[in-house]
């Protein structure tokens, strides 16, 4: 460059002396316009010709100097290619330059609407916050975020299963996978174990009931954000002490809330909960299917003595959550009901004579078993290269700190211990929520389920409807799981 600014020097100077002598001699012999004029003239040859010195001179110097401010890497080549220049004629023909930059690694991030920037309120300024400030601490990792369904056909799942077949190279890094989910994701090898993969630290923190959830064939394959499961309040004016038995419930002239339709036409939370408290089971030694006739039996008379004695209608067969039958028992009309924990920790500073207990159960003997849910965050990609920064973005998510930011903000449990103790304090509530959670079962997963469970699920609503005696409700199961 700074021959560049030499050779216009020089230029300048050597026509400056040439139009100055010149001028001097002849500026007494002409008018002064016509000086005038010839000075301007002679400015106009001095730029014109600096200018075009200066462009064919430096040509060369602007490309070599921007292209050797960049560094070779070994990262990912980008190919620049060369402008060629069309003013100039018969010129050869540029070739193309080739600069390495470091580029940085994409890791590509499934999810769903609840638990993504779209999500409404705290939710999604948190999960977008996170993104950030993550690919701050990690310069060298950029987030690319998509947005799936929840379920069924277009959801997570389903996308993994058809991308694997027909597009590999779109597949995730790392996913949120419902739950429920997660058994035939790993059959399938969709995804990939985190044992000796995800920091010891955080392992070792995890809850046992949140194990229990992101654990297949005994091993650690998801972990969840959260955990979300259900319990009971009851009216402190119409029990004076906890309502913890079938019979509590059927001594008191009131009603008995939860929701009974189930969801996709698989049984309920409650009857599942009831079913096993009162040890029943799904599967047997060799993992097949089946049914404790006695002990459904049992639930099923419960629920038909409940009916007849107008503790229980049909109205439960319409709701699907809890959240739907809440306005029943804010209006005084029942006694107890089924809860959310995201709806108890939302409105338990505005309730009045309103206990918590769990869902109630045969008898003493009895361990109540309540059913749990979550969203998991998992491990897709087999490249072992990329591995370690999935890992890390899944581990940013875990921290103690965003694990009791995410689950106070949607109310519900935290699945570290040192994020759950952050949450719980000295709140009698968690303390409760602990002896729930030490029973507590992901809903079922094995192959088979979705069968066992709409045969379950036609079968109470029978009942509640008045369709069916118990012990019709029970043969009708049992003959429909021997065909």
């Amino acid at each position: 460059m700074c021959n560049c600014f030499k050779l216009i020097t020089l230029w300048y100077n050597i026509v400056t002396v040439l139009m100055g002598s010149c001028s001097a001699s002849i500026k007494d012999m002409i008018p002064i316009n016509t000086y005038l004029n010839n000075r301007l003239h002679n400015a106009i040859i001095v730029v014109v010709g600096a200018i075009l010195l200066f462009l064919f001179s430096c040509q060369s110097t602007f490309v070599t100097s921007e292209t050797d401010q960049i560094e070779p890497t070994n990262g990912a080549d980008t190919v620049v290619p060369a402008i060629p220049d069309q003013s100039v004629a018969n010129s050869p023909t540029p070739t193309s330059t080739v600069v390495a930059i470091n580029s940085p690694m994409t890791l590509t991030f499934w999810t769903v609407e609840s638990i993504s920037p779209l999500a409404e309120g705290e939710a999604g300024e948190f999960v977008q916050t996170r993104v950030r400030l993550f690919e701050q601490a990690n310069p060298e990792i950029e987030v690319n975020l998509l947005v799936k369904k929840a379920n069924g056909k277009g959801g997570v799942l389903d996308f993994l299963r058809t991308g694997r077949e027909v597009a590999p190279s779109i597949l995730p890094d790392v996913v949120v996978l419902n739950a429920a989910d997660l058994t035939q994701a790993y059959a399938e090898n969709l995804v990939q174990p985190l044992d000796g993969r995800l920091d010891r630290s955080i392992v070792r923190d995890l809850l046992p009931a949140a194990r229990r959830m992101g654990t297949v064939q005994d091993t650690l394959a998801g972990v969840p954000l959260g955990i979300e499961l259900e319990h009971a309040v009851y009216n402190t004016r119409v029990f004076t002490g906890t309502p913890i038995l079938w019979t509590d419930i059927l001594s008191k002239n009131t009603q008995y809330l939860f929701p009974a339709k189930g969801i996709n036409g698989l049984i309920n939370d409650a009857t599942l909960s009831q079913y096993f408290s009162t040890g029943g089971q799904l599967l047997n030694d060799q993992e097949v299917p089946k049914i404790d006739e006695q002990i459904l039996r049992e639930v099923f008379r419960f629920y038909q003595q409940a009916r007849e004695q107008g503790v229980i209608d049909a109205t439960l067969l319409e709701a699907s959550t809890t959240e739907e039958l809440w306005p029943l028992y804010l209006q005084a009309r029942a006694g107890i009901a089924h809860i959310s924990v995201r709806q108890y920790l939302t409105d338990r500073e505005n309730l009045v004579a309103t206990g918590f207990s769990s869902i109630p159960v045969k008898d003493r003997t009895s361990t109540p078993v309540v059913m749990m849910h979550g969203w998991l965050l998992v491990l897709i990609t087999p490249d072992i290269s990329r591995q370690d920064a999935a890992l890390r973005l899944i581990e940013a998510f875990l921290s103690t700190p965003n694990n009791a930011d995410w689950n106070s903000i949607n109310k519900s449990i935290p699945t570290r211990d040192t994020a759950y103790q952050q949450l719980a304090g000295n709140d009698p509530y968690w303390v409760f929520l602990t002896e729930q959670l030490n029973t507590a079962r992901p809903e079922p997963r094995f192959a088979g389920y979705d069968r066992i469970g709409r045969i379950l699920q036609q079968a109470v609503e029978q009942i509640i409807r008045g369709e069916a005696t118990a012990e019709q409700a029970t043969a009708t199961v049992i003959d429909a799981l021997t065909q």
